[in-house]
């Protein structure tokens, strides 16, 4: 019970206000920007894709060894793997379903938990990715384990690359925690579950 009767109904009012217009713009403005920023990312991904195995498919043409042409069908399924579960991913966080202040919050929260989950799968794929990588040349081409852990791609790609994108992945999945709690927070308070 209320010690002030009309708390709670100054409360009810508060709660069926609408929303300031300048933080819905804002959401909008974010949900806009991040749609740039999701459609940017995949075109470039996309590009990488296309240049890793365009450059797979040329070097298995100028090689004479024909193992190498196992390397064209393993970097095309990992490729068609890695984008097959990054559409499920991405899957409901192209747009609001509507112009309301509901959907913009759906979206972002979906945004939001598909960051959170992508991030311990890509870094699998990644090491995944790099083992069957280092398996094939050492199994199909003979090269001694020595020689591919020091080699510069492996440096780059495994002992940098790996554990940077593993970093990056889990501060970028904590900074959507924060932004998915917050998410959740604002559409309680709205009231919009």
């Amino acid at each position: 019970m209320n010690a002030i009767p009309e708390l709670g109904d100054l409360r009810q009012q508060w709660q069926q206000q609408s929303p300031p217009a300048a933080a819905v713009t804002a959401l909008r403005q974010r949900v806009a920007a991040d749609s740039r920023t999701h459609r940017r990312t995949l075109v470039i991904v996309a590009i990488g894709t296309l240049l890793v195995l365009g450059f797979t498919l040329l070097r298995a043409a100028r090689s004479d060894e024909p193992n190498t042409w196992v390397s064209v069908v393993f970097v095309t399924c990992f490729a068609v793997l890695v984008w097959l579960v990054a559409l499920v991913l991405s899957r409901g966080t192209w747009r609001p379903r509507d112009e309301s202040i509901a959907a913009y919050i759906d979206l972002s929260i979906h945004r939001c938990r598909s960051v959170i989950v992508a991030a311990p799968i890509g870094i699998v794929l990644y090491v995944a990715g790099l083992v069957g990588s280092l398996a094939w040349r050492q199994r199909l081409l003979g090269v001694e384990w020595q020689h591919l852990l020091q080699a510069p791609e492996m440096i780059i790609a495994g002992w940098i690359g790996a554990p940077a994108y593993a970093i990056g992945m889990i501060v970028n999945a904590r900074a959507h925690r924060r932004r998915l709690a917050f998410l959740e927070k604002l559409r309680r308070e709205l009231g919009e579950s």
